[in-house]
């Protein structure tokens, strides 16, 4: 798939996409670190300022909402206390839908046999290198470079490499100055997105979907959406190549537009066919 630079979302553009969002069933996919939470030094850090948190509960109240993240189910959920909102962690691994259950990916406990070797590998081989930090999950592990000097960063990258050999139940997804060790299991944001159409289609009408991301992982998703009724939107200062349609270049872009969806989705609903 040959990817374009997406345009940025300018004021004289917007009326066109929200008129596009504003009727009909209407799935929103939102990514949460760089999208939701700016990006931060330390995952740890990561957090949803006040007006973004008002932003999901009122977009929660207008139509179905989405939070589609690499991170694992209970630390997305410390992050995104919203109510009302599908929770979608591990990239698709796990997905917990308002008042259900959680559904896991089949195979998870093949990996998971293994994690807790592959954690300890990671941390005594990257011991020495202070700028990159390894960041267990429930399901996976990533490897961070983000503090990393350029000795450092390249040290970790040869670590990734060779470790990835005694794992076969892993696969390595690369992501901005990050390396994840997945289990070796066909789910990702893009599949977790189909996932979720067919659960709104099998309670009602199949929606459209809205997604909004801005790392690489984000383009499963992207490739996912149907340009004739979906729209995809890149997060990113400048815009790059990417399948989505639309850039906007940053969380406060992202909050004032969200705003602005769940004003006219609230219109339109109080509007007669």
């Amino acid at each position: 798939m040959t990817l374009s630079v997406p345009p940025l979302l300018e004021p004289d553009a917007l009326p066109a996409v929200l008129a596009r969002l504003a009727r009909g069933p209407l799935l929103v996919g939102l990514d949460f670190d760089g999208t939701l939470a700016p990006i931060v030094d330390r995952p740890d850090d990561a957090r949803m300022d006040g007006p973004m948190h008002d932003r999901l509960d009122a977009l929660a109240e207008v139509t179905q909402t989405a939070v589609v993240s690499g991170r694992n189910l209970d630390d997305l959920r410390l992050r995104v206390p919203a109510t009302g909102l599908i929770l979608v962690g591990s990239h698709g691994l796990e997905i917990a839908y308002p008042g259900e259950g959680v559904e896991r990916a089949p195979g998870l406990e093949d990996s998971d046999a293994t994690l807790g070797s592959l954690i300890h590998r990671l941390r005594r081989e990257t011991a020495d290198l202070s700028g990159v930090l390894v960041e267990p999950k429930r399901h996976s592990v990533a490897v961070h470079w983000r503090l990393a000097e350029p000795a450092e960063e390249a040290a970790a990258g040869r670590i990734v490499e060779s470790t990835a050999d005694g794992f076969p139940a892993f696969v390595i997804v690369r992501g901005k100055m990050v390396a994840e060790f997945r289990p070796a299991i066909d789910r990702d944001k893009g599949s977790a997105i189909r996932l979720l159409r067919g659960h709104a289609a099998a309670n009602g009408a199949s929606p459209a979907v809205l997604y909004i991301g801005d790392d690489v992982t984000d383009e499963d998703a992207f490739r996912a959406l149907d340009p004739d009724r979906d729209t995809g939107i890149l997060v990113a200062t400048p815009s790059r190549p990417s399948a989505a349609a639309w850039c906007l270049p940053d969380t406060g872009a992202v909050a004032g537009f969200l705003a602005r969806l769940t004003e006219v989705r609230r219109s339109a609903s109080s509007r007669p066919d």
